[in-house]
């Protein structure tokens, strides 16, 4: 390696320790703001009725355990084809959910977007 060429390597090494070290200190700094936690809102109850009337790909709602989710905008995105979704549209989903229908169930990563889907409570 050239003189230059090592000059340059280690410039770049420092840079990365330098970025790495600022990156490290913000993370673990006391003042830094942190976000505020979202209020807590009202659940909207929603009855079986209801849910079943949303029981189409272009207006998908499921109830997972007591909540109800609004997966219409997601289905064009889930890794399954939408036709295997569709009967869980309108329905208590869980059993789906916690199987996939073949006894696996979803991951952390699945698990984690259901928040941004929730629209209420299952009204029994």
């Amino acid at each position: 390696m050239t003189t230059y060429g090592r000059i340059a390597y280690t410039t770049l090494v420092a840079f990365a320790a330098s970025l790495l070290t600022l990156l490290a200190a913000y993370a673990l700094s006391p003042d830094r703001p942190r976000p505020a936690a979202p209020a807590p809102e009202v659940s909207r109850q929603i009855d079986r009725d209801t849910l079943a009337r949303h029981d189409k790909a272009e207006d998908c709602w499921m109830a997972i355990h007591g909540r109800v989710y609004d997966f219409t905008d997601y289905l064009p995105d889930h890794p399954t084809p939408i036709r295997v979704l569709i009967p869980y549209c309108g329905t208590d989903a869980s059993e789906g959910w916690d199987t996939k229908g073949v006894s696996r169930p979803h991951s952390p990563a699945a698990h984690a977007m259901l928040p941004d889907y929730e629209i209420g409570v299952l009204a029994d």
